[in-house]
């Protein structure tokens, strides 16, 4: 059984048809089967974040994509993970954290390495080399 924590474009890929790979996910996740799957509180602050902003391409209203999240956070395989890593933690190889835009991948590949769970992602440019096992947990979606 392989247990998936679900970065924040995949979940707003499940929940929004005008998704770019809306479809892609669906089908993804529908081949799953009855492995596990998690979200975090920073993937679902992200999803209503970026989903509910005035600028994105389908935004809808912050209650909106709240009963969007909670209707899949409802799914009897979804098991919520608290936020139970930091990014001080000794293991974390800072030095090699290179821009900002690493920072919510690395947490999240930590996270996922620390539930013994695969980072799931459409992003082909996550940076694996920040956590140990990092590139052993970094699950592109196919």
């Amino acid at each position: 059984m392989t247990r998936h924590l679900l970065d924040v474009n995949t979940v707003i890929a499940l929940i929004d048809p005008l998704h770019v790979h809306h479809e892609r996910a669906h089908r993804w996740f529908a081949s799953r089967g009855d492995d596990a799957w998690h979200t975090c509180p920073i993937v679902q602050n992200g999803v209503v974040r970026i989903v509910s902003h005035p600028k994105y391409a389908n935004t809808q209203p912050a209650p909106t994509v709240m009963a969007s999240l909670s209707s899949l956070a409802a799914h009897p395989l979804h098991s919520f993970l608290a936020d139970s890593v930091s990014l001080l933690d000794s293991s974390i190889h800072t030095e090699r954290l290179l821009a900002s835009s690493q920072v919510t991948d690395t947490y999240l590949l930590h996270l996922a390495a620390s539930h013994d769970a695969m980072l799931a992602t459409f992003d082909n440019r996550v940076v694996t080399g920040t956590v140990p096992a990092g590139s052993k947990v970094l699950f592109p979606i196919p």
